[in-house]
């Protein structure tokens, strides 16, 4: 379940293959402005800003409600998350794990086992990267720009990705804010009818930088921690 989590959460890390390099006008509430103008270049201007807007962080730190829904399955979970994201250094918690990484080592904490997993940090493993969690560049998908809509009181870009290639995801959605730029919703749909989706409620940037311990694991901290070196 770990490594389906992670390959599910840091997937998001993806890329839209821009179609054409068409500008496109929007108006003052982030609408596109246009008929003429195709679906593929209005997604991918779109994403594009957002990838700029990301990147132009100092920092991220997300909080997210976490679902996995398969009707036919008849399974329905639901947890709730954080992570703290500094260029290469990161802090998760989710459920019952904290993930932590310095930029050189990361820490893999399960709290019922109190045990913790120590490896090297890759940070050009793309489904271990959650430094790239909301950055846009990497190619792949094609998009498909589905519509403009409300959510409380918020106008939300909706957005279609395709991957080029066979993946585990027959489509992932976007919900981007039209004003702030900021991702709101993500859901990714498997193949078997199971559905992922990543809520976030709280999104805050350029945040003042408190404690430099975030980012390591002091096993002081936890008493009679089992280490498992994988180093």
């Amino acid at each position: 379940m770990n490594k389906l989590f992670f390959s599910i959460l840091f997937i998001i890390a993806l890329n839209t293959n821009a179609q054409d390099s068409l500008l496109i006008n929007r108006g003052p509430d982030g609408d596109a402005m246009g008929s003429s103008l195709k679906v593929d270049s209005v997604s991918s201007k779109i994403l594009e800003d957002l990838s700029a807007k990301t990147k132009s962080y100092e920092n991220i730190y997300v909080k997210f409600k976490f679902t996995f829904k398969n009707e036919t399955q008849d399974i329905f979970e639901e947890q709730e998350g954080n992570i703290k994201i500094d260029s290469n250094r990161f802090r998760l918690e989710i459920n019952k794990q904290i993930i932590i990484s310095d930029g050189s080592t990361q820490w893999i904490y399960l709290k019922e086992a109190n045990e913790v997993q120590i490896m090297e940090y890759d940070s050009e493993d793309d489904m271990m990267s959650p430094n790239k969690l909301f950055t846009i560049y990497e190619q792949g998908y094609k998009s498909e720009y589905v519509e403009l809509k409300e959510i409380n009181s918020k106008k939300i870009h909706v957005i279609d990705l395709f991957s080029v290639e066979s993946n585990a995801f027959r489509k992932i959605q976007l919900q981007v804010e039209s004003t702030t730029l900021k991702l709101f919703n993500i859901i990714l749909y498997d193949k078997n009818g199971g559905s992922f989706t990543y809520l976030i409620t709280d999104f805050q940037t350029n945040f003042e930088k408190n404690n430099t311990n975030d980012y390591l694991f002091n096993l002081e901290d936890y008493p009679e921690v089992e280490v498992i070196d994988l180093r």
